[in-house]
């Protein structure tokens, strides 16, 4: 009698302990996310000018649903590096003399942002022409990023 009570209690309680912390809870908060990515096509396609301020306007994206509650700061940094003679050799980024940090952006991923997010770059006026690499990185501060480049070009019209 003493083993049966045992392997009934022995195959009973794996599946009280599953019911009690393995399943998920039905009325698990689900929260909705917000990434940046760069930038609008009107930012790249212009001519950046020696002396100026540029805006580098990152687009809001809504990402997936979680159900992780901690909110995470995302920080969006964007560097200016050149000058290149064509777009071929600013594509591959060796040998860039001039470096142009752009200002960084933060933002809960919690929140969409009231209004556009903004890197300002503050070009100083001896900038030389060129084809420049635009590199951009957008970190959500758990270890995941993303990034990427584009090809802008500096010059007098």
């Amino acid at each position: 009698m003493r083993q049966i009570v045992r392997w009934a209690l022995a195959l009973l309680l794996p599946a009280l302990l599953l019911t009690a912390c393995g399943l998920p809870s039905s009325n698990a908060v689900t929260y909705t996310t917000y990434q940046l990515t760069c930038c609008t096509k009107a930012d790249i396609d212009q001519l950046w000018q020696p002396g100026a301020t540029v805006d580098l306007h990152w687009i809001v994206e809504q990402s997936t649903t979680t159900t992780v509650r901690p909110t995470r700061h995302v920080v969006a940094v964007a560097v200016l590096m050149g000058p290149y003679g064509n777009v071929a050799a600013a594509k591959q980024g060796s040998g860039a003399t001039d470096a142009v940090q752009g200002s960084v952006v933060t933002m809960d991923d919690r929140t969409a942002p009231p209004g556009p997010e903004v890197t300002t770059f503050f070009l100083p006026a001896d900038l030389p022409p060129g084809y420049y690499r635009l590199d951009f990185k957008s970190d959500i501060g758990d270890g995941t990023s993303a990034g990427g480049g584009s090809i802008v070009r500096v010059g007098t019209p």
